[in-house]
């Protein structure tokens, strides 16, 4: 039987954002058919259960309900195109040394142009509040994505400068975050060359990477 094993770079969900109003994790559970896995810790290799299972009732009378199960291939294909932008790899096998080196830190480099892509999403509808008379507060995750990309928010000192020279400074603010982009993905295929070739137990085993 098929093991499949989940990678993401930051926690799914994000368990510490809860206390945090305007935080959904409904969007970041892994899991198909209303059955969801536990959160998955950051930057480690979870093995998916073969199968969960749960009772389903059709209907008021229906009071001993039906079995029902979801197996862990459909929650890979329900689940990685969704999560891949935000750094979730799902492998069909228990990845190798040198698969952990590489897929880490390609995980990496998705979940910051994730993070790069909310930030333009979030200035995109600021401009547009502003320019009818109102104000936008950036989400909770929003404003972590800032820290975690070293940019300026709006209403900074930098942000206050920008508004003078609006061109030239968001320009900049821009281009020196997807200059750190692709610093990271010169440096994950610089890792990918260097890392070790070792091969799971029992010779090559195809790769299933998203």
């Amino acid at each position: 039987m098929t093991t499949y094993y989940v990678y993401s770079h930051e926690p799914m969900p994000r368990t510490d954002l809860f206390a945090a109003r305007d935080y959904n994790p409904a969007n970041d559970y892994i899991g198909y058919n209303s059955l969801y896995i536990p959160p998955i810790t950051a930057r480690e290799w979870t093995a998916l259960p073969d199968r969960m299972q749960s009772l389903r009732h059709q209907d008021r009378s229906d009071k001993q309900g039906h079995k029902y199960h979801v197996f862990a291939d459909e929650i890979v294909k329900a689940n990685e195109e969704r999560l891949k932008p935000r750094g979730v790899i799902f492998l069909d096998h228990e990845p190798s040394a040198n698969e952990r080196t590489v897929l880490g830190a390609e995980a990496e480099k998705r979940n910051l142009a994730f993070r790069l892509a909310c930030i333009q999403d979030y200035e995109m509808a600021l401009r547009e509040a502003e320019a009818q008379g109102r104000t936008l507060r950036p989400l909770t995750y929003v404003k972590e994505c800032y820290q975690v990309l070293g940019m300026e928010r709006p209403g900074s000192v930098e942000a206050l400068r920008a508004q003078r020279q609006p061109g030239e400074v968001v320009a900049d603010r821009f281009t020196k975050a997807l200059e750190a982009l692709v610093e990271k993905l010169v440096t994950a295929k610089e890792v990918a060359a260097h890392a070790p070739k070792t091969q799971p137990a029992g010779g090559p085993t195809p790769t299933r990477a998203t």
